[in-house]
């Protein structure tokens, strides 16, 4: 991934190990486990967590075999932190705010994307699914159906649903903000797998256009 390398660091959380024995009290306690979505950490960065915004330095970085190591986008990592930081699963570890971030335009709570839709029940305007972002769940409302993609020719149509295998651009409504940005800049960043509410079933995939 060397270009997401080169993008500022974006790593969402997945698992949290905790050292409660731990005599050093000058770090944290924890290793904040994470594949890198872009960039690259190191020890002395100063990260952000999203979505509380508190920042903290980087004390270790440690790779897969639990060395310590420069790690960067597509590796995983364990990072600690140079004090304790409340951090959770599905929360998000970023670089300080800056121009180059590419979720910068995109802390909004309102998306518009490109949805193949996998359910035998239709996508239908007003319907609230889960959508997963990383590892963070939060709900999304169908706010508007802009066309149909014709999966042969590419070709726009308008449509009020999506019915089963199905493509569609496909405006969606977040209940919390996400670090979100376009999926042709950032794969990770930029997909979201939505989840009926209901059934529990995954009913689509959806790639963020802007």
């Amino acid at each position: 991934m060397p270009a997401e390398r080169h993008q500022p660091l974006s790593a969402p959380v997945q698992w949290v190990e905790k050292h409660h024995d731990r005599a050093d009290t000058h770090q944290g306690r924890r290793i904040f486990w994470t594949r890198l979505a872009t960039g690259q950490v190191q020890v002395g960065d100063t990260l952000r967590v999203f979505p509380s915004g508190q920042t903290a330095q980087v004390a270790q970085v440690l790779n897969t075999v639990r060395q310590a190591q420069t790690v960067g986008a597509g590796q995983s990592a364990g990072i600690v932190l140079d004090r304790e930081v409340d951090i959770s699963r599905g929360d998000w570890l970023l670089a300080p705010d800056s121009a180059a971030a590419p979720w910068q335009k995109s802390g909004q709570t309102e998306i518009r994307t490109t949805v193949a839709w996998l359910d035998d029940e239709p996508l239908v305007v007003g319907r609230v699914y889960w959508a997963l972002h990383g590892h963070r769940w939060v709900k999304a409302k169908v706010k508007a159906i802009d066309h149909r993609i014709d999966i042969h020719t590419l070709v726009a149509t308008h449509a009020p649903e999506l019915p089963a295998n199905a493509m569609g651009q496909v405006v969606l409504g977040l209940q919390q903000a996400l670090p979100v940005c376009p999926f042709a800049v950032s794969r990770p960043l930029g997909s979201l797998v939505l989840v009926d509410p209901a059934s529990h079933r995954t009913a689509g995939a959806a790639l963020v256009l802007a």
